[in-house]
């Protein structure tokens, strides 16, 4: 059963404007930095609110919540959410926005310092918070998609996986992983890798990698350059950092 009802009306496919709808979702998902988080309220109604949020290496989205906000009570009683990042622009309906509908899980003790330090490198000032004690963060268990990639560019068939990475085969990438990023951002890398993501001049920071790109950070965005094919070794990586010397 899908989390998203289907609509209740035929949608003529050939009218759709043609869009590479799958890396329109992966991209929005990489390079945006809030999100409206939907919960379920005690009284029936929806609540809405907007925060930060990370994409860890998989691709599994991990946002931020105090213990005191009317969306932690919402979650602690039922953890149904949906979620939607959309480009920010002075029209947004011209623009994609992904949705995504889960349940948000809550993450354990034996993991959250790790996790607070992957949010903290995209969120530098996310330190005066972490550190209250009832701070909380949570992954996000994706169940449906929905992908609005602008007039006559509506997406059905992106799902769950299509945003998923799959690490099973990239064990050395992977591995210390904290050390790799600091080794590249000490290489200067960051901003030749923003430019060629196209993203604008600012100072910029490696904050995660993954077997099909590197997220990058600066004060006020994000950024995603995207390996020309995936990898999965430390050596393939260093052999292609060569390749922007």
């Amino acid at each position: 059963m899908t989390a998203i009802t289907p609509r209740g009306i035929e949608i003529n496919a050939d009218a759709a404007l043609p869009f590479e709808a799958i890396r329109v979702a992966q991209q929005l998902l990489r390079t945006s930095r809030t999100l409206a988080l939907a919960t379920l309220d005690p009284s029936g109604y929806p609540y809405n609110t907007v925060t930060n949020f990370i994409c860890e290496p998989d691709g599994t989205v991990l946002f931020y919540v105090s213990g005191l906000a009317v969306h932690a009570r919402n979650i602690e009683r039922d953890n149904r959410v949906a979620v939607t990042v959309a480009e920010t622009s002075n029209d947004v309906l011209t623009t994609p926005r992904l949705t995504l509908v889960g349940r948000a899980v809550r993450i354990g003790d034996a993991e959250i310092d790790a996790v607070k330090a992957r949010y903290q490198a995209t969120f530098p000032k996310a330190k005066l918070y972490l550190a209250l004690r009832d701070t909380a963060l949570y992954r996000v268990e994706v169940e449906s998609v929905q992908l609005n990639g602008g007039p006559a560019r509506n997406a059905n068939d992106v799902l769950p996986m299509h945003l998923r990475v799959d690490l099973s085969d990239a064990g050395d990438l992977m591995a210390n992983l904290e050390d790799t990023i600091e080794r590249l951002n000490a290489d200067g890398l960051p901003e030749r890798l923003a430019t060629l993501a196209s993203a604008t001049a600012d100072r910029w920071s490696v904050v995660s990698l993954d077997p099909n790109g590197i997220d990058l950070a600066s004060a006020g965005a994000v950024a995603r350059y995207w390996f020309p094919e995936p990898i999965g070794s430390r050596e393939a990586l260093d052999a292609l950092v060569e390749t922007f010397r």
